[in-house]
C-alpha cells in the first residue's frame, strides 16, 4: 500500500454496482443487548508516561471517568512534544515500558485490556517482529502498542510467528490468536492483551475519545450511518469469501479487490440488521458526511482521493472505522504532506479507529465485515477491532476506550 497502485489489473467487477451509491436507511434493530461478556474497569490497566504532563493528565482523566484503579507509570522520552520521541529503541522499550508493565501483569491475571496515553512512544526501533524496507537488513519497526499486545506470545505454545513480505516491506509478525474470534476476549483464553491508545493531535483530542465513548453508552450515538467507500478502480473480489484468512508466510500483498469485497460484505450484513449504511461504489472519494457511525475507505490510497472531502467528514459518539493507508498512524503530532492520518478523523469526532505506524500490507487492515458484525453484536470497541485484525507484534495501533460498547449499536441478542 505504498501510495496508489499503478498498473493494477482489476479483478471481477459487478457492472450493476459501478457508478452508484447504495444507501440503506433505518434504525438499529433489537433493543435487547447481545449475550456477550460485559467487561469491567477491573480488567483495564492504564499505562502512562510520568515524564509527560499530557500523558499523565490523559491517564488521570480516563481513570476518573471510567473508575479504573490499576495504573502503571513508566518513564521515557515524551512523544507528545517531538516526532523524534515517537520512536523508542528496543533496549529502552524493554527497560522503560515492557519491564514495569510486564512485572505488573504477572501479578494481575485479571487484566485483559491495556490503555496507553498520549506521550507514550508509538514505534520501536529494533523489534524481533515488525516491518522494514524491502531488501534491507535494517531494524524492524513494530508499533509499541502491537508489540505490547503480543508481550507473552513468544512463550505461548502454539503461537505462530510468520514472515511477511510485500508492498515494499519485509518483516515478521505473530498471527493474532483472537483473529475472527466469536467469543469475548480474555487473556487466559487467548493470550496477549488488547492494547488501545488515547491519542490525537492534542490533549483535548485524546480526552474527547473518552467522553465520546461514554456518551455512546448512554444512548448518545445519534442517527448517522456507516460509510463504506469502495474504489472500483481496484476491482472487486468474491464477496462471500471475505474476510480472507492468513495461516502462514505472506509472500505478497493481497489484491485490493479483496478489501473492496469485504466492505461490500459488511454493507450487506448491516442492511440485514437495519443498521443505516451507505455503500458507495462510484469513483468519487466521498466527503460532506456528518454524524457518521462508522467509516471505512482507502483514504489517500484512493485513486480519486480528496483531502478536502476527507477533512469534511464528522462522526457521532461511538463511531468506529479504519482506512487502508500504510502510514495512517505514523505520527500523532501536526505534520504536512504524506499519506492521510487517523489523527484528522480523531479531531473530527471518531470514537475508535485503527491505524499503522509503518507499512503493514493490506492483510493487516481491519476487516470491515468482522468489525461491524462484532460491534453491532455487543462486543467492545477493542474486541471488535482486534477480532478484525490478523496480526499482532506488527504495525497496528488501535485508538479509543477499549470498554466502549454503545447501547445504540447493539442490534442482536441470543449469541
Amino acid at each position: 500500500m505504498v501510495g496508489v497502485v499503478t498498473g493494477y489489473k482489476p479483478l471481477r467487477i459487478l457492472p450493476v454496482l459501478l457508478g452508484i451509491s447504495i444507501c440503506c436507511s433505518g434504525t438499529s434493530g433489537a433493543s435487547e443487548p447481545a449475550t456477550v461478556a460485559v467487561h469491567s474497569p477491573a480488567e483495564v490497566l492504564v499505562v502512562y508516561n510520568a515524564n509527560s504532563p499530557v500523558s499523565t493528565a490523559v491517564a488521570r482523566y480516563y481513570a476518573a471517568k471510567r473508575k479504573v484503579t490499576k495504573m502503571v507509570a513508566i518513564r521515557c522520552a515524551d512523544s507528545a512534544v517531538s516526532k523524534a520521541n515517537e520512536t523508542i529503541s528496543l533496549a529502552n522499550y524493554k527497560v522503560q515500558i515492557a519491564g514495569p508493565v510486564g512485572a505488573y501483569l504477572k501479578r494481575h491475571a485479571e487484566i485483559n485490556f491495556i490503555v496507553l496515553t498520549k506521550g507514550v512512544p508509538i514505534r520501536i526501533d529494533g523489534g524481533i517482529t515488525g516491518s522494514r524496507d524491502e531488501n534491507t537488513t535494517g531494524n524492524l519497526h513494530p508499533s509499541v502498542d502491537s508489540y505490547l499486545a503480543a508481550i507473552d506470545y513468544p512463550s505461548i505454545q502454539g503461537a505462530v510467528k510468520i514472515s511477511i513480505h510485500g508492498s515494499g516491506a519485509d518483516g515478521f509478525g505473530w498471527l493474532n490468536r483472537y483473529w475472527n474470534a466469536k467469543a469475548p476476549f480474555t487473556h487466559v483464553a487467548f493470550g496477549g492483551y488488547l492494547v488501545t491508545r488515547l491519542d490525537g493531535y492534542t490533549k483535548a483530542d485524546a480526552e474527547a475519545l473518552v467522553t465520546r465513548a461514554m456518551a455512546a453508552e448512554s444512548g448518545g450515538g445519534g442517527n448517522g450511518r456507516v460509510l463504506l467507500d469502495v474504489q472500483p478502480d481496484f476491482g472487486l473480489d468474491d464477496v462471500a469469501s471475505q474476510p480472507l484468512p492468513v495461516t502462514g508466510t505472506i509472500t505478497d500483498e493481497s489484491g485490493y479487490g479483496s478489501w473492496n469485497a469485504d466492505m461490500v460484505k459488511a454493507s450487506g450484513e448491516l442492511e440485514l440488521l437495519h443498521v443505516p449504511s451507505m455503500l458507495d461504489m462510484s469513483q468519487t472519494f466521498i466527503g460532506d458526511q456528518s454524524g457518521l457511525l462508522g467509516y471505512f475507505s482507502w483514504g489517500s490510497n484512493d485513486t480519486h482521493f480528496s483531502n478536502q472531502a476527507y477533512e469534511s467528514l464528522t462522526f457521532a459518539p461511538g463511531s468506529i472505522g479504519d482506512t487502508a493507508v500504510s502510514t495512517s498512524a505514523r505520527t500523532f503530532l501536526p505534520t504536512s504532506g504524506g499519506q492521510s492520518l487517523i489523527t484528522d478523523l480523531i479531531a473530527h469526532g471518531i470514537t475508535g479507529v485503527k491505524g499503522y505506524t509503518d507499512e503493514p500490507l493490506l492483510q493487516a487492515i481491519a476487516s470491515p465485515s468482522v468489525v461491524m458484525e462484532r460491534y453491532t453484536s455487543g462486543f467492545t470497541l477493542a474486541e471488535s477491532l482486534y477480532a478484525a485484525s490478523r496480526f499482532v507484534g506488527w504495525e497496528d495501533i488501535v485508538i479509543g476506550d477499549p470498554l466502549c460498547r454503545p447501547s445504540s449499536w447493539v442490534v442482536r441478542s441470543g449469541r
